[in-house]
């Protein structure tokens, strides 16, 4: 990884399509996916009932190989590719929107000619849609299954406040936990975080530009932050799990780093955004996330160090950090 360039730069954005003038703005989701097509079957069939659905579903495909092609394409929610591989290749599909005759959802599908990783999908997937001229992004992965009125209470958020509307800041769905026995959004699991919600100090880093998290403050259940939720948000997110920004952010700070392959590209993309832009969870936008079990040193620990260890030294944080960085992640593997 090349860590003397930061921000890394965005691999010169495609200029947007401003061609057609539409009278409302528009949003595409993007997914990225891998190998687990049970899971991303739940996620697409969850976005593909929205009660205000996506105008476009960008889904990156990391070169499945348990059959998810194949899958789609029997759902019909994909064309069939006619290009080699070696290079992405692409397709776009018309999909009604369920509930709604007049509108229809284009899924763009692209398979990546090797695994790229989360953040190689990220990084393809928002090039396309804010280079298609998307106004606003949603992000997840392919394990996230969004509640009916997920995107449609981001949307009424957005539009409730001016700062919102105008894409100055970035909003996240909150992201609870779910519970694999009794599926997706089960109600006994409505206060259980999937990921911890933490706590911004409220002074900025004078070498950074940026409030940084409160060390040792994790919160897991949504009633311990509820006194800190004003007017529905609170100030933190769970970054590319129901991340909802415009596109002129990603214009103004570039795509996510692909070469963080996994585990570290959401941190580093949340944390540039920082420098310039707030973020907020909306606690009324439900997504929900299965368990998350790290018990043992393996891979993926590997990029979890590698990518830390970056992030943390271009936000100044101190090198006995990042020692107990890496002494907690080698106690997996003992």
């Amino acid at each position: 990884m090349n860590a003397g360039e930061y921000p890394p730069r965005a691999d010169r954005l495609l200029e947007r399509d401003r061609s057609v003038s539409r009278i409302r703005e528009n949003i595409a989701a993007v997914v990225v996916t891998y190998n687990r097509k049970e899971l991303l079957a739940q996620c697409l069939d969850s976005l593909l009932k929205q009660s205000h659905p996506a105008d476009a579903l960008y889904l990156i495909d990391n070169h499945s190989t348990d059959g998810t092609y194949d899958w789609l394409r029997e759902k019909h929610w994909i064309a069939p590719l006619a290009c080699p591989d070696g290079e992405p290749r692409a397709t776009v599909a018309r999909v009604p929107a369920p509930g709604f005759p007049d509108r229809v959802v284009e899924i763009h599908y692209v398979r990546m000619p090797e695994n790229t990783g989360g953040a190689g999908g990220f990084h393809e997937g928002m090039k396309r849609a804010v280079a298609a001229g998307c106004d606003w992004l949603w992000l997840m992965d392919d394990d996230l299954w969004t509640a009916p009125d997920a995107l449609e209470v981001l949307v009424r958020t957005k539009d409730a406040r001016s700062d919102l509307r105008e894409g100055s800041c970035i909003l996240n769905s909150l992201v609870l936990l779910r519970d694999p026995q009794n599926g997706a959004g089960a109600r006994h699991a409505a206060d259980a975080l999937a990921f911890p919600l933490q706590e911004l100090s409220p002074v900025r880093n004078p070498k950074t530009g940026i409030c940084p998290p409160k060390r040792g403050i994790y919160h897991w259940r949504l009633s311990e932050v509820r006194s800190q939720v004003q007017d529905g948000l609170y100030r933190w997110i769970c970054p590319f799990n129901g991340t909802f920004l415009a596109a002129r952010i990603v214009t103004e700070i570039g795509l996510p780093n692909r070469d963080f392959f996994i585990w570290g590209d959401e941190k580093d993309f949340l944390w540039r955004a920082a420098r310039r832009f707030d973020f907020y969870t909306v606690v009324d936008s439900r997504v929900f996330h299965p368990p998350v079990c790290v018990t043992r040193f393996d891979w993926k620990q590997y990029y979890h160090i590698r990518n830390s260890l970056v992030v943390n030294r271009h936000l100044d944080r101190p090198a006995l950090r990042n020692l107990k960085l890496i002494l907690r992640s080698l106690a997996l593997g003992l």
